[in-house]
């Protein structure tokens, strides 16, 4: 097992996504992601340590009883879990020679049993390259053909050095394809089907003066199609979903100095450099509390989880 000692450095040089924990000096850092479908939420989360010992796990609720899966052990990763066909995606990497991208396809509708939905099986992806990078980030998003998911390594020699890759899956989720390397080099914070391409989330370390939301645009092959933006005040920004109602699409997060649920329109991509519209405030978070989206008919609204 690699130390990833030098994810530490990619997030002090890049001031990516950083959390509280490492900022405090603490042992473990924990991040989870929460998705609520049918009435369900599913979480995934990630913990890592400065010894370079990791895990990854899926906690489903369940019927009386949450089900439990183990997705990575033993080193460092990076995950995430999006939702749509009538189920949830969880897409995942590892420190791997060989396929480190993996996916888990997670049935909503098949839950009966206590022990909550049905988890697929791995499926493992190779890079298309004789690359061997750290693993960094992963964003996934539902489309109308299935899902597309990115998955962002730092080099080992150079953390400031990111590499993204396109898998692109149909509504089972299989691969329809073979991995491919897109130009996007900034940091990933989450992903969204926008009609005609997607929509990323990024995370500008903001160089002392505070973490910016920044947003851009790619086409369906993943071509960059302006410089990002400023899409949030300066702070902390952290737990990044992206929602699409209509032609809106909006920004949930939590910005300020860690403790905020905030909302910005992020439809239109605007200037870098440019002061954004003030956010619209959803009330305080808890330092265990992780966004959860809840949708009801054409209405979207956040929630702490």
């Amino acid at each position: 097992m690699r130390v990833p000692t030098l994810s530490i450095l990619a997030l002090s040089t890049l001031s990516l996504l950083a959390p509280a924990a490492t900022a405090l000096g603490q042992p473990e850092q924990v991040e989870t992601r929460a998705e609520r479908l049918g009435g369900r939420t599913a979480r995934v989360i990630t913990r890592w340590a400065a010894t370079g010992e990791g895990s990854g796990r899926l906690v489903v609720q369940g019927q009386g009883a949450d089900r439990t899966t183990r997705l990575y052990q033993g080193g460092g990763g990076a995950a995430t879990i999006t939702h749509g066909h009538g189920a949830w995606l969880v897409a995942y990497a590892v420190d791997a020679a060989d396929s480190p991208f993996r996916v888990r396809l997670v049935r909503s509708e098949s839950a009966e049993s206590a022990e909550g939905a049905e988890v697929g099986e791995e499926v493992a992806i190779a890079r298309p390259n004789g690359r061997h990078d750290l693993p960094f980030a992963v964003v996934a998003t539902a489309t109308p053909e299935g899902f597309t998911v990115l998955f962002q390594e730092v080099a080992e020699s150079d953390p400031s050095a990111a590499s993204t890759y396109m898998v692109l899956l149909g509504p089972d989720g299989r691969p329809a394809g073979p991995a491919s390397v897109v130009p996007v080099p900034w940091s990933l914070a989450d992903m969204a089907w926008n009609g005609a391409g997607y929509h990323l989330a990024l995370i500008f370390p903001g160089y002392g003066t505070g973490m910016r939301l920044s947003m851009v645009s790619i086409t369906p092959a993943g071509q960059p199609q302006q410089h990002p933006d400023w899409a949030s005040a300066a702070g902390f920004i952290t737990d990044v979903h992206l929602e699409r109602t209509g032609e809106r699409i909006r920004a949930f997060y939590r910005g300020g100095t860690g403790d905020r649920l905030l909302e910005s329109d992020v439809t239109q991509i605007r200037g870098w450099g440019s002061e954004p519209p003030a956010a619209r405030r959803h009330g305080t978070m808890g330092p265990g509390e992780v966004i959860v989206v809840r949708r009801r008919g054409g209405e979207v609204r956040p929630e702490r989880d």
